[in-house]
């Protein structure tokens, strides 16, 4: 049997302070038939410099310059266009895997003759990390898309995905998302997998208070104009306000419903307003009575907000 190529792709923006460790992580993998495929969002900094060095180094790595920033989900795509991989990995330039990472998802992915497999995490924060309390995932089984959370599932570095899967369903990243893009992406691809399974072998450590983040570098507004392109996606799916699939649309819906409660000066358009009550029509309510909790809540311990 032919051992499986994986194409790793991994994006980066003025990541000179981890880019090493990433891929030294990577190339510390026990599983030596990858492809690193970089892509450089038009640093400024010293990790181009950085990243040319790993190609030098290794044949196993490759290099993309974009000429202007173009953000994660194009540089995303570029290298999915490249990618030569039996499956495909996404790892940022922040984060690390496990030696053990890659072969225990591929040996599961074989077991389970899965084309999604879900894999352990860590919270890395200052000063220590944690494992992710991440949602049905407490041990090794087969899932079905109805038994994923998308709260806790959203993200695409946990996963390894069958190029298979990807190419029949021509996944590729919405390039108007610049936050939630993930959850789009695996939210459409997910529901088409013949076979998901978690595997709880090796981890993923993923820098979670990462100050850089785009998340935490905008604003409300630009976070909600976000949110409500995002929800409109989600939304055009014509399975999207049933379960299984509403899962994910009402998850969009609370972070809009959250961030227009806590700055009323951003308003919601009307077609927002009418997608969230289509969901339910007392989650502006509930989402509001819980928001006001734990105002007063933080009013009346201040040490602890």
């Amino acid at each position: 049997m032919n051992t499986p190529l994986v194409s790793i792709i991994i994006p980066f923006y003025n990541a000179a302070a981890t880019l090493a460790r990433t891929l030294e992580s990577i190339h510390a993998s026990t599983h030596r038939n990858y492809e690193v495929l970089l892509v450089d969002d038009a640093s400024t900094d010293e990790s181009p410099k950085i990243a040319a060095a790993f190609v030098r180094e290794d044949a196993h790595v490759r290099l993309l310059t974009n000429e202007h920033n173009r953000h994660v989900s194009f540089c995303r795509n570029r290298a999915l266009d490249l990618a030569r991989g039996d499956y495909v990995s996404f790892v940022d330039s922040d984060d690390w895997i496990s030696p053990d990472w890659i072969a225990n998802l591929l040996t599961a992915a074989d077991e389970a003759d899965a084309e999604v497999v879900i894999g352990k995490s860590m919270q890395v924060l200052t000063g220590g990390a944690q494992e992710y309390p991440m949602k049905g995932l407490s041990r090794r089984r087969a899932l079905t898309f109805g038994q994923l959370v998308f709260k806790d599932n959203c993200v695409v570095w946990n996963k390894l995905y069958s190029r298979a899967l990807m190419e029949r369903e021509k996944a590729r990243f919405d390039t108007e998302i610049q936050i939630g893009e993930d959850l789009l992406f695996n939210y459409n691809l997910l529901q088409a997998a013949r076979g998901i399974f978690y595997s709880g072998s090796g981890y993923y450590f993923h820098q979670a208070d990462n100050e850089t983040s785009i998340i935490r570098a905008s604003t409300p507004a630009s976070r909600i104009e976000n949110y409500e392109k995002l929800l409109a996606k989600l939304c055009a799916n014509p399975r999207a306000l049933t379960k299984p699939y509403s899962a994910a649309p009402r998850k969009v819906a609370r972070d809009i419903l959250r961030e227009h409660y806590r700055n009323p000066d951003c308003l919601l358009s009307e077609a927002t307003w009418e997608r969230i009550k289509q969901l339910d029509r007392f989650l502006p309510a509930k989402t509001r009575a819980r928001h006001l909790r734990q105002t007063v809540h933080r009013a009346l311990r201040p040490g602890k907000a």
